[in-house]
């Protein structure tokens, strides 16, 4: 059975252009495994644990192209704690989306804005 999550992301990706063949789902472990370089901004909190936000790299280091689309349309829906991080975040993952092309993450079904 699909969790609502599941579905959402399957839509958001679908909706991206994105194969689901290509979009592999990286479990909540996978995702505490990665570095913090795998991820568009760190946000530090008072408590003093760090909110690792928008990854986009494999446990390698390699940038994962489904995560970095998923991450661009994800970026209006972050609950920042510091709304400066909003900017670098958005401007790291665009310089990602430079190297590979900016028609990288758009669906061929619609045309460019």
């Amino acid at each position: 059975m699909l969790t609502r999550r599941r579905i959402l992301v399957a839509l958001g990706l679908a909706f991206l252009g994105v194969p689901q063949a290509e979009a592999a789902t990286w479990s909540h472990a996978y995702i505490r495994q990665l570095p913090d370089s795998a991820f568009a901004v760190i946000e530090p909190t008072p408590e003093g644990r760090r909110l690792r936000r928008l990854p986009h790299h494999d446990v390698t280091g390699a940038l994962d192209l489904p995560h970095l689309c998923n991450a661009l349309a994800r970026l209006p829906q972050v609950k920042w704690r510091d709304p400066a991080n909003a900017p670098v975040a958005r401007q790291h993952l665009k310089d990602h989306l430079d190297q590979v092309g900016p028609g990288a993450c758009r669906s061929p079904l619609r045309p460019a804005s």
